[in-house]
């Protein structure tokens, strides 16, 4: 699917993408994660601020840029919640003191 982006030009001319457009919405990126190229198109695996990562692909013959593979954020573990003492409850001491 062919879509907007905006990128960057490297030192040596490469483009890296900084931010994208994906069904209306601005999504900037915050990381590049891994970046590869074949004979013909340069991929960019990219992560926005939501945890969902995207590869792009480009193709600096006809500067277009495609959307290659789509990746939902990576589950995060719940924080774990601080131990307390263990105190009968009011319930409980209520039965045990009659």
């Amino acid at each position: 699917m062919k879509i907007c982006v905006h990128s960057n030009r490297g030192p040596r001319g490469e483009e890296t993408p900084c931010a994208f457009y994906l069904g209306g919405r601005r999504l900037p990126v915050l990381a590049v994660l891994e970046r590869w190229a074949d004979s013909t198109h340069g991929y960019f695996e990219v992560m926005v601020d939501d945890g969902r990562r995207f590869v792009l692909r480009y193709q600096p013959t006809l500067r277009c840029w495609e959307l290659a593979a789509v990746f939902a954020a990576k589950p995060r573990k719940p924080a774990a919640k601080p131990v307390t003492t263990a105190a009968p409850r009011k319930f409980f001491f209520s039965l045990l003191q009659k």
